[in-house]
């Protein structure tokens, strides 16, 4: 057998061997000593916490301990029989197929995180040793997203979320060209998706807010908001101004009609309730005002400038709500002390991004991710769709003519 042909051979099997060895469920087989399924007890998953759950600590700890590295077993077990690099770590996906998906029990197994995460670890380790970067990302960035929003949620499964995808941002900007980023991100995205499906399931974000729940699309449209400023970087300023001024053209037509015309405001304010807010009767929607705070916004700052007060904005808006109605228990005026740290975590997240994508000073971010979150804690009765942009983007622009 010629050399190629026996890598070919050596990476089949070894993609067999790491479905095999991932399929070896310690949780089912505990509970088949105990003369039970464990899928039958607690939520009727066969890992780590329902072992802990169903059998206790003992059994619980060998589970882990073999769950969490069974994937990195795989993967090094691969390298040493000879498999290409490629191979090798789709040895380690095939691990977490076997774990979910173990044949030999109706293809019904655990979720895979444990297996997930010792791979993560594995992949981190490596970003670690080919430079410090990674290091200082998570030692003096992300662990104040952390604590924000454990503070805010008291739950991980959010955090975890989060974590991920920023992890999997900061290993595509520090480490562009390593080999490992395109498996390091196929395990995130794993890990993350379960993640947000245990989040609904578990129902861990809840709302008991008939304004928002009457609304909730605006708050799930916001983001579709982004292609304003994905205009703008694509296109010339006169193209985004262009663009946004018909929108929210539209919009003040429409608002100036039900203004002037009794039964039109009726129709959208009482009887299709979704569209406008009771208190936007007799005002301008705030879908409006955000369409012509984003114009002027475009029209009067820096590019840069403006593309970070709009996303401050869109977001920080979406974090502040969900996030103070969902788990707010502390008043501060007319916010919470939640949705606020929320709007201050969110900064954290898009001023992250932001600073390594635009050419923006580190100091402007700093100021405009102040100063966002402030100006819509203290803007009262004004609407902060209007004032956060004009006011956070005023700032910093005071602060890059000065230099301050």
């Amino acid at each position: 057998m010629k050399m190629g042909e026996i890598t070919i051979l050596i990476n089949i099997l070894v993609i067999v061997l790491g479905y095999f060895i991932g399929s070896i469920n310690p949780a089912y087989i505990f509970g088949r000593f105990k003369n039970f399924d464990i899928r039958d007890k607690g939520d009727g998953i066969a890992g780590t916490v329902n072992t802990y759950n169903s059998l206790g600590i003992k059994y619980a700890i060998p589970t882990g301990i073999f769950d969490f590295f069974k994937g990195i077993i795989v993967i090094y077990l691969a390298l040493i029989l000879g498999a290409d690099f490629v191979f090798a770590q789709i040895s380690g996906l095939a691990a977490i197929v076997g774990h979910v998906f173990p044949f030999y029990i109706k293809f019904r197994g655990g979720q895979g995180m444990a297996c997930t995460s010792g791979i993560l670890l594995a992949y981190l380790l490596n970003y670690l040793l080919t430079g410090p970067e990674m290091l200082f990302f998570i030692f003096f960035y992300l662990i104040f997203v952390i604590a924000i929003f454990v503070y805010i949620t008291r739950t991980g499964i959010i955090v975890i979320i989060f974590v991920l995808a920023l992890i999997g941002y900061a290993a595509f900007i520090y480490y562009p060209t390593n080999p490992y980023n395109l498996f390091f991100w196929i395990v995130i995205a794993y890990d993350a998706s379960v993640s947000f499906y245990d989040m609904i399931k578990g129902k861990v974000i809840k709302i008991d807010n008939e304004n928002f729940n009457s609304h909730w699309w605006r708050v799930a449209t916001r983001p579709f908001a982004l292609l304003f400023v994905i205009f703008y970087i694509i296109y010339t300023k006169t193209v985004a101004l262009t663009i946004i001024g018909s929108v929210a053209i539209i919009f003040i037509t429409l608002d100036i009609t039900r203004f002037l015309h009794k039964q039109t405001n009726e129709l959208f304010t009482v009887k299709i309730k979704s569209i406008f807010r009771k208190n936007e009767a007799k005002k301008f929607s705030s879908m409006t005002i955000f369409l012509v705070a984003t114009f002027i916004s475009i029209l009067l700052f820096e590019k840069a400038i403006a593309i970070t007060a709009l996303v401050f904005l869109i977001f920080g808006d979406i974090f502040s709500k969900i996030f103070g109605l969902a788990f707010g228990k502390h008043k501060i005026f007319h916010k919470t002390l939640e949705g606020t740290l929320a709007y201050f975590g969110c900064m954290f997240i898009c001023g992250y991004i932001l600073y390594t994508t635009l050419n923006i000073p580190l100091f402007i971010l700093i100021i405009g991710g102040i100063s966002a979150p402030l100006v819509e804690l203290f803007s009262f009765q004004l609407n902060d769709n209007f004032t956060v942009s004009l006011i956070s983007g005023s700032i910093m622009t005071v602060a890059r003519v000065f230099g301050v």
